[in-house]
């Protein structure tokens, strides 16, 4: 899936920086939004390079480096880590490596409001730089996938399927609107797998799996509402969802849980209740063409352009954006 890093990374890189990004998964050097994707570290310059890390555990790899200048980004809430790294020694932990890492990055960002609030008293220059949208990617026109239910109104949600995700609040609208078909594309965690199975049995709920980065707009497009599926809790209240902003720009009304990043985005309509869920559905449906204007206005002020500009001034502040000739 192309999230935050992806997005934030190709912005680096129309702003005028070379950028690669080190996915082991590669076998060979190939270009991809203006990035050169690379199979390792060792394949990336070593001379003054910009770093951006969102792992904090990855800062042993920093001394590979010439004065690096060090960009930490805090996307999550760190709770996000704790369940996989049962086990582990400490060294290998997260919050082993997050306070090092939040006292000696030369700049550190954070994807939300809350996430911004929690940590400035570690780093009182934090700086709020939230997700955005590749506007153009969402909105243009494209043929819409196969694989949808096309035979009744589409009630869509893209992203990965984990232990945020509110199962009972769906299976509840979904019991309670047979009318509507309920699609999910994207991944199911391995934790959640017989959450997933137990929703997949309702008849018009159809969890198509994980598809291309690049397909993703055409199955956005498909959909007559989004919804962010998300419980709301210490976890969650700090998540800004892309996927919101993409539902938005390819012309798709949006409805979410009372997360406080999506309640402060306007034309968002907001339930928690399945009976809540089911009246903002229908209401979004029925005001779909009225409403145009409200989404254009939320997604035309969050590109990612947009978005990284006062990092790019924070940089250029402590005399540490260099971008080479």
């Amino acid at each position: 899936m192309r999230q935050r890093p992806q997005y934030l990374l190709a912005a680096l890189a129309a702003s005028g920086h070379p950028v690669y990004f080190v996915d082991r998964k590669e076998r060979e050097t190939r270009q991809a939004d203006g990035v050169t994707i690379v199979p390792s570290v060792r394949d990336v310059p070593a001379k003054h390079p910009l770093l951006y890390v969102h792992f904090a555990p990855l800062r042993e790899v920093f001394d590979r480096f010439d004065d690096p200048t060090v960009v930490y980004d805090v996307l999550d809430d760190l709770e996000i880590y704790d369940e996989g790294e049962v086990g582990l020694p400490e060294r290998h932990r997260v919050r082993s490596h997050h306070g090092p890492l939040m006292k000696s990055a030369h700049a550190v960002i954070a994807s939300s409001a809350a996430l911004v609030e929690r940590h400035r008293p570690e780093r009182a220059d934090i700086l709020l730089i939230e997700n955005g949208v590749d506007a153009e990617r969402f909105g243009a026109p494209t043929h819409l996938p196969a694989d949808v239910p096309l035979d009744r109104p589409v009630i869509g949600y893209h992203g990965a399927i984990a232990r945020w995700f509110d199962f009972d609040l769906l299976a509840g609208v979904a019991t309670a609107h047979p009318e509507w078909s309920f699609v999910l594309v994207g991944p199911v965690l391995p934790e959640v797998s017989e959450q997933a199975e137990r929703i997949e049995r309702l008849d018009n709920v159809h969890l198509l799996g994980e598809r291309p980065s690049d397909a993703m707009p055409a199955y956005v497009q498909s959909f007559d509402v989004g919804v962010v599926w998300f419980v709301v809790n210490h976890l969650t209240e700090a998540v800004s969802p892309l996927k919101l902003f993409e539902y938005l720009a390819a012309g798709v009304p949006a409805v979410a849980t009372p997360l406080p990043s999506c309640a402060a985005v306007p034309g968002v309509r907001i339930a928690s209740s399945v009976d809540e869920m089911g009246t903002a559905i229908a209401q979004a449906m029925a005001t779909r063409d009225d409403e145009t204007h409200l989404r254009l206005d939320a997604t035309a002020a969050a590109t990612w352009s947009a978005r990284i500009a006062p990092l790019l001034k924070r940089l250029e502040e402590i005399d540490r954006r260099t971008v080479p000739s």
